[in-house]
């Protein structure tokens, strides 16, 4: 018995076992020992046998049996026989050691509701069929979790436990086949120190992770941050500061497509539970701001963890066991209400949630494809492996499908990058906040656009024509792939008809001069184009433009060239009221007289409705 404790003790189960069988031999109606062999079996994952051992505890002193009702319950959860902790509770919370102590009757009330809902979520499964993700990333011998994918899906960057013990990154690239290669260390950002639970910004240049017991920590688990330079290399993690970081913990941190939110759980005083979920926002001198916590809508007086902002910026996934699930940490699904407030998250159901700790979920860009990590006990070992699975995300649990502008922006002439200002705001009432920020030095930039909506683009740098573009997502994504674009502006003072964007006269057409249907009535989306033209006017004080209006062949001549050319001065006044001389400005309407497209498709006829301008010397 006492080989057999101190085994107990320092946790060596397998050891622990050998004696206590010998013992249970020789002492088959002693329940103490098949109580001590339960927790062996426990700790190891062996549940079915824990239960074998409870009930024979039980069966061997039915006078004590009473209070061992509430351990069966537990291990009837963690081995997902539902209905069987429901009984078990039951016959707990009935029980003459739980109905003389309040203190225990409401516990016990607290297990046997959980031991329903665990049982109400199993009885009605969800779609679910992980398998390893194939290739290269998952490993016998050591543990692999927390993936993150890059924009394209081409890339993922995992964090990989070596030795039991070194946490690193590593990467791994999607081949041709849909394997993944084998995963490399990632260069410049790993130490002797732990690196792990990382998040990365949809352009892949800015890396949010999790370091603990670093000599520069504020406590023991810290936020870290590293950049990527032009040349693809990584900066020195840098802590995120104080602002962020307290003495106690913060981790697992999740960064917006954009880099601008960083959710992120931390154990900081005055929360509302073991870990909570908080938000902080990226400032405009790339610090952040002090951390909000989600409040009580997602967090509980239990743990919540392991955040996902998906890129669709508007669905939260986090895993908590304070609320109702399965017995262990579960998947949960929140989001913001149109009025800005969380949502009631919801469980994401059995079997993606079991009675084991479910953990770190990430969704592609295509809402649909979902990684996890999955923890389980190798009962041969006693010891726990974590690999990397994937599955497909029932489609009402999934976020909106999103998916990304990608550009390069150049110098007609010479071909070179040019750090420019580009603009994306949205079309639609419920569009995400307009974004305006410069290129890197390599001049490119990319966005994430969610579907659903329509998009107006504009890029601009003094000295420069304006580019601009729109994208219509209304109908879900506008194209299978992202939009790629290679925007080269042409300078000023350069014939403006060699753009290719202008037409036979030198003309080029507003994308984002929109108007109400049948009138001339600019729609607000149309100030970010023409506060360009207007700027570029400013700055150019020989030039004159001239705008001209054209309508499709729909509606009679007299009254499309009478529109054409109210949509002409409309423009005109526009710039007027922003500083440019009536005197510079030119106006023609010419209606349906010059198409550029045909007039039998809703398309081309859409082409052929459009406001140009043409700049003159």
């Amino acid at each position: 018995m006492v080989e057999a404790r101190s085994a107990l003790d320092l946790g060596q189960y397998l050891d622990a076992r050998t004696p206590l069988d010998k013992l249970i031999g020789h002492n088959p109606n002693l329940a103490q020992l098949y109580y001590l062999r339960s927790i062996t079996f426990k700790e190891m994952g062996d549940f079915s046998s824990a239960i074998q051992d409870v009930e024979a505890g039980m069966k061997a002193t039915p006078e004590d049996a009473d209070k061992n009702y509430r351990e069966l319950g537990l291990l009837y959860l963690k081995n997902g026989q539902f209905q069987e902790a429901v009984r078990a509770f039951e016959n707990y919370d009935s029980s003459a050691y739980v109905v003389v102590k309040a203190e225990r009757r409401e516990k016990a009330k607290v297990l046997l509701t959980s031991a329903r809902i665990a049982r109400d979520l199993a009885t009605n499964p969800v779609s679910f069929t992980p398998v390893l993700v194939p290739g290269g990333i998952n490993t016998p011998d050591n543990m692999e979790y927390f993936p993150s994918l890059s924009t394209d899906g081409q890339s993922m960057i995992l964090t990989r436990r070596v030795n039991g013990r070194q946490e690193d990154f590593y990467r791994s690239d999607k081949m041709e086949d849909g394997t993944w290669s084998v995963a490399e260390p990632l260069d410049g950002v790993n130490t002797e120190f732990n690196e792990g639970a990382q998040s990365i910004t949809a352009d892949g240049n800015y890396l949010v992770f999790t370091a603990c017991n670093r000599p520069d920590g504020a406590g023991s688990c810290d936020l870290y941050y590293a950049e990527r330079d032009e040349r693809g290399s990584w900066s020195a993690a840098r802590n995120l500061g104080s602002e962020v970081n307290t003495r106690g913990y913060e981790a697992q941190p999740s960064i917006s497509a954009d880099g601008a939110l960083l959710f992120f759980a931390s154990r900081r005083p005055g929360g509302l539970g073991g870990a909570d979920l908080y938000l902080c926002g990226r400032l405009s001198s790339g610090k952040w701001s002090r951390p909000v916590n989600l409040g009580a809508t997602v967090n509980t007086k239990g743990k919540e963890q392991y955040p996902f902002w998906s890129p669709d910026g508007a669905t939260l996934y986090f895993t908590s066991n304070g609320h109702p699930g399965l017995g262990g940490d579960d998947l949960f699904r929140s989001g913001l209400s149109p009025d800005n407030k969380w949502l009631e998250p919801v469980n994401l159901g059995y079997p993606i949630n079991t009675a084991a700790d479910e953990t770190n979920l990430f969704v592609a860009l295509n809402g649909s494809t979902a990684y996890f990590s999955k923890r389980e006990h190798r009962l041969e070992t006693g010891k726990m492996d974590v690999d990397i699975y994937q599955f497909e995300l029932p489609e009402n649990l999934r976020p909106a499908p999103v998916t990304y502008v990608k550009a390069n922006v150049t110098d007609a002439e010479t071909g070179r990058p040019l750090v420019a200002t580009f603009r994306l705001r949205g079309l639609n009432e419920s569009a995400p906040p307009p974004i305006s920020r410069q290129t890197g030095k390599s001049g490119s930039f990319l966005v994430v656009l969610p579907a659903g909506k329509d998009y107006a683009l504009t890029v601009d740098l003094a000295g420069y024509l304006f580019y601009s573009d729109r994208f219509s997502l209304t109908e879900g994504l506008a194209q299978e792939g992202p939009y790629a674009l290679n925007i080269a502006l042409q300078p000023i003072k350069k014939e403006i008809r060699m753009s290719d964007r202008a037409e036979a006269d030198g003309a080029i057409a507003f994308r984002n001069v929109l108007f109400s249907s049948g009138s001339a009535e600019l729609l607000p989306v149309s100030s970010d184009e023409l506060d360009r033209l207007a700027e570029l006017l400013t700055k150019a004080s020989d030039l004159s433009v001239e705008i001209v209006g054209h309508t499709d062949n729909i509606g009679g001549e007299v009254s499309n060239q009478q529109l054409s050319q109210q949509r002409a001065a409309a423009v005109k006044d526009y710039l007027i009221a922003n500083g440019i001389a009536e005197a510079r400005i030119s106006t023609r309407g010419i209606g349906k007289a010059k198409p550029i497209d045909t007039n039998d498709t809703e398309e081309g006829r859409a082409r052929n409705r459009r406001t140009t301008f043409k700049l003159i010397d």
